[in-house]
């Protein structure tokens, strides 16, 4: 790490990233959760839907752009740093309003246009934000910044995903925008206020160049994206559907806004908060694996509730909770993971391959998931997430249970 790069106590650093990533997650659950049910509330089939997901290319690709802003990272004081970070922020906020004020929701290539803008200018934000955590805090506290990157993602999901569909379904689509974007001005306070009083550092050169040649080279990371893509596929296909099988299955959208803000952003945080408890006594591929396994089972329930026999709104909302507790502990478990695979002299380049990887994976089984229901129907659809999962659950225990089995991340 740069020298010259100011560094931060944890209680501010830790504020700056619960900021960050909740607003990253308003803006992500806004198109990932909250769009979804209000297409299909508007009558849209789900393999458009699905093609949707396609403005989330930016995610997808974004290791290619991730050198550039590493670089000017590690050669930028914090301030710098900082700015880069409000700037795009306030972007989004902007992109927002107009989409707002143009009621968007009525012209489909409008909308793709802006969610495809916000994508872009969140990854800016996020690879920035992941170089800076894995550098900044020290390794027995890698849980917290990522307890801190779930939970605001469950936060965020809270009022981008439940309070945005509640509040589409009360009122109309611009009111309900216009409140999720007052929550991102005043999310976006703490990392504006911390950078202000941040002494600023001298620019160096850096000594070292990241590029995607030297995070291939390492078989960490090599290791690291095989896992997300196993880990992943089962997770990321049921998440791309679940707000249009929920509604299929006469869910209306206040009903859908209230289960996803109660049923899954709040357990989900339970979720978070029993992650951060268990990650002080238990390992984090130990986690991995536990949280795979009852992974499979659930889906197994969503896929004998799709035939019928596993039926009643009851369950199914059960089902939906459980699900998200149990993510919500896989993913910090896989995030803190892929926080040691990625350590090193290129953090940030390193940590972004292994996000865009997990974002790749949600637009193809977003895209699959689509077709496959809308030709095959939804018992097709979960039988392929059972697969996925148990497939995971059994490379995992096969190669994370063996320590010698996982690469080890390079010392520097």
């Amino acid at each position: 790490m740069n020298t010259a790069q100011t560094r931060l106590s944890l209680k501010p650093l830790l504020t700056i990233l619960a900021s960050v990533y909740t607003i990253q997650s308003l803006v992500g659950m806004f198109t990932l959760q909250g769009l979804p049910a209000v297409l299909r509330s508007e009558g849209i089939s789900t393999s458009q839907i699905g093609l949707f997901y396609l403005a989330m290319l930016p995610w997808a690709f974004k290791f290619l752009w991730a050198p550039y802003i590493e670089a000017k990272r590690k050669r930028s004081g914090l301030i710098s740093h900082g700015r880069l970070i409000v700037l795009a922020q306030s972007s989004i906020i902007i992109i927002l309003v107009g989409l707002a004020l143009s009621s968007a929701i009525e012209q489909p290539n409008l909308l793709f246009i802006g969610v495809f803008l916000l994508a872009l200018l969140s990854t800016i934000v996020d690879i920035s934000t992941d170089g800076l955590a894995v550098d900044q805090l020290p390794k027995h506290h890698r849980y917290l910044g990522n307890t801190m990157q779930v939970g605001g993602a469950y936060i965020g999901a809270l009022f981008g995903g439940g309070l945005f569909i509640y509040l589409t379904g009360v009122y109309q689509w611009h009111i309900a925008l216009l409140v999720l974007i007052s929550l991102i001005v005043l999310m976006s306070l703490p990392t504006s206020l911390i950078v202000k009083k941040s002494a600023p550092s001298a620019k160096t050169p850096p000594e070292y160049y990241p590029s995607l040649r030297q995070a291939w080279n390492r078989p960490s990371v090599r290791f690291g994206v095989l896992m997300v893509i196993l880990c992943q596929t089962g997770t990321r296909g049921v998440q791309s559907m679940i707000m249009p099988y929920l509604f299929d299955n006469g869910l209306q959208l206040t009903d859908l806004g209230l289960l996803a803000a109660g049923g899954g952003a709040i357990t989900g945080l339970f979720g978070v908060l029993v992650s951060t408890v268990l990650m002080k006594r238990l390992a984090p591929h130990i986690m991995l694996i536990a949280c795979l396994g009852l992974e499979a089972l659930i889906f197994t329930g969503f896929y004998l509730d799709a035939l019928a026999l596993f039926s009643g709104a009851l369950g199914l909302k059960i089902l939906y909770i459980l699900s998200a507790i149990v993510a919500a502990t896989k993913f910090v478990a896989l995030y803190t993971l892929m926080m040691d695979w990625a350590y090193g002299k290129q953090a940030g380049v390193d940590f972004t391959v292994f996000q865009s990887t997990d974002m790749a994976i949600a637009i193809v089984m977003a895209l699959i998931s689509g077709g496959v229901i809308a030709l095959m129907g939804y018992s097709v659809h979960f039988a392929i997430a059972v697969f996925a999962s148990v497939t995971a659950f059994g490379f995992g225990l096969y190669r994370l249970s063996i320590p010698r089995s996982s690469p080890r991340p390079e010392t520097t």
